[in-house]
């Protein structure tokens, strides 16, 4: 039990503590930062409370089976995340290192992307779960092929090699289904998640994993709260986050903690060779290995969202007059017309991917990116309510525009203008 989560002692001493006494309890919060294994020990805790034995990592019964290849029922994953580095780390794994493991891996990664499809979760609401439901299709039909060994137990449906050229194919798939995803968890999805969670289980009990809760919006929270006050006996929620304190204090109130620390130095290292299969030499972090597998744009993207950050303050203070915090000013001083940063940002991308699939991620990455502009801002020396002001508009707007493009299917540069245009118009209300 526990075995693929490396070195975190503490959190999984914890865990396999209380469930050998089950004194587990209905509500648990895995907070710490990105990158400490949260997710994995989520669903091995998934795992742990359906198995048949003992829980061993190769435990051949069928429930530990299933939940090894993220097929079991009764697990049920929701949240906002990113799967890119994950996938292209995998993908990477098959070519640097062939065999079960590395295909297992990006299976798992793969399958972490496909449920948070799950048609539980789209219950009242499955036009939603239309548009994404043939890149599902696709992404499960090629990781079928991918996989280790075939549904019917037989040998590997493919050669490696073959199924190195297979999973290049599905991270566009995969690229095109993530920017399906919805920015933070919806309200119907959590009383979809509460309909579900209700149910009995086909076996012992069931596991409802909500990634980073931290993100969700009042509505969501006061859904979630509702069944954490009362949660159904053969139910386990486990939330993940790695802002505990972005939480709301109802919410902290009602789950058990356990943190998982960063993993640096020869911690980082272990992992990059055991998990990854990779050289670990020159490894600090694990944030900076995982950086190396970012889309190869993504520096571009970066230098694209500062232009079109630079762009808007600037459209900004030209309605509603000089800044007076040198942050926000300095960056105004810098920028151009917004439609000459959304031109660039056109042309470098091709269009957002809608003429080259392998830039399908730029949009979201370009409005993550503006974003962390914003948030760094906000640490400067001299910040103040203007630039506080400036960050909280564009994560609201950032929030309805990745929702009209992942929703509507609406135009990126449609978007992003309305987003310019819709910025300079708050910022101008707020100085009223």
């Amino acid at each position: 039990m526990f075995d693929n989560i490396l070195c975190q002692p503490n959190a999984t001493e914890s865990l396999k503590a209380e469930l050998d006494r089950g004194a587990l309890p209905g509500s648990l919060l895995f907070e710490g930062p990105p990158l400490s294994a949260k997710l994995s020990s989520a669903l091995e805790l998934s795992r742990a409370l359906s198995c048949e034995r003992d829980a061993a990592w190769n435990c051949q019964c069928p429930q530990c089976s299933r939940h090894r290849t993220l097929a079991h029922q009764d697990t049920l994953l929701l949240g906002p995340k990113s799967f890119r580095e994950e996938l292209a780390i995998g993908a990477a794994m098959m070519e640097r290192a062939p065999g079960a493991g590395s295909r297992f891996f990006f299976t798992r990664a793969v399958k972490k992307l496909t449920r948070r499809f799950d048609q539980e979760l789209y219950a009242g609401e499955e036009g939603k779960l239309s548009k994404a439901l043939p890149l599902v299709r696709s992404a499960l039909e090629g990781v079928d092929a991918c996989a280790p060994a075939s549904p019917t137990g037989r040998s590997v449906a493919l050669s490696d090699d073959e199924a190195v050229k297979e999973a290049g194919k599905l991270l566009g798939v995969c690229a095109k289904l993530e920017d399906l995803l919805p920015a933070a968890t919806p309200v119907f999805q959590v009383r979809a998640m509460e309909f579900w969670a209700r149910l009995a289980p086909y076996g012992k009990r069931k596991a409802i994993i909500v990634e980073h809760a931290d993100r969700m919006l009042d509505a969501s929270r006061n859904a979630l709260l509702k069944i954490l006050e009362e949660p159904p006996e053969h139910a386990v929620f486990v939330l993940t986050s790695s802002r505990k304190a972005a939480l709301i204090p109802t919410i902290l109130s009602r789950v058990r903690r356990y943190r998982f620390a960063q993993r640096t130095g020869d911690e980082a290292r272990a992992v990059v060779e055991r998990i990854f299969k990779d050289d670990a030499a020159g490894v600090p972090t694990l944030g900076e290995y995982v950086s190396r597998y970012r889309p190869s744009s993504t520096g571009a993207v970066d230098g694209l969202a500062r232009d079109f950050a630079a762009a808007i303050v600037a459209s900004a203070e030209r309605r509603r007059g000089p800044f007076s915090e040198g942050a926000l000013s300095s960056l105004a001083s810098s920028g151009g017309p917004v439609q000459a940063a959304i031109a660039a940002a056109q042309s470098a991308t091709a269009n957002f991917g809608a003429s080259d699939e392998a830039f399908a991620w730029a949009f979201p990455a370009m409005i993550d990116s503006v974003g962390s502009i914003f948030a760094a801002m906000l640490r400067l020396p001299g910040a103040g309510l203007e630039t506080q002001r400036a960050a909280e508009l564009y994560a609201s707007l950032a929030r309805d525009a990745m929702l009209r493009y992942s929703s509507y299917n609406l135009q990126p540069a449609a978007l992003v203008e309305r987003l310019a245009d819709a910025f300079a118009d708050g910022l101008q209300e707020g100085r009223r």
